[in-house]
């Protein structure tokens, strides 16, 4: 058997009964020991009271009790963590898709509008080349009235013997 605790109150009937363990200068006693030896709060030396095969442990190594204990509330601590980094996974992902909706609700409304104006821009783009055509024409006419002008100016000459006829 282990040494006392020397705050420890009550006597030690059996190696795993839990004792009331008052410290100096605290108003309630908030420890507890096995076999003599402190726990960091009666919490945890409970949950090794409760698993039996900790609570073998315990009477044959304590400390080797406590480090179990302290691993397992880390396993805890990072589950948690674990649990908090999901929500927050989780979170990214719904903020993500609802981003991932509106950008798509607004490409589909930015390629309609595209389309719109592709289809304004072919409508342009012909009567650019309609109104090109009509140009050419009209240029051609022009050219061609003015030969008709020029040679008719020349056949009214001609017969008069160079002076104009009135």
């Amino acid at each position: 058997m282990g040494s006392k605790c020397k705050y420890c109150v009550g006597e030690e009937e059996s190696p795993m009964e839990l004792q009331y363990c008052w410290k100096p200068g605290k108003v309630e006693a908030t420890q507890y020991c096995i076999k003599g030896v402190c726990s960091g709060g009666g919490a945890e030396l409970k949950k090794i009271m409760e698993n039996e095969k900790l609570a073998e442990i315990a009477l044959l190594d304590p400390k080797c009790a406590k480090r179990i204990l302290a691993n397992r509330q880390s396993a805890a601590r990072s589950k948690e963590r674990k649990v908090r980094y999901i929500a927050e996974l989780e979170h990214k992902v719904h903020t993500l898709q609802t981003q991932t909706t509106a950008l798509s609700h607004r490409l589909n409304l930015l390629q309609t509008y595209s389309a719109e104006l592709a289809t304004q821009n072919n409508e342009l783009k012909l009567r650019i080349q309609a109104m090109e055509e009509e140009a050419q024409l009209g240029e051609a006419l022009k050219v061609a009235l003015t030969r008709e002008v020029h040679r008719l100016n020349f056949a009214i000459v001609e017969p008069s013997g160079g002076k104009f006829c009135n």
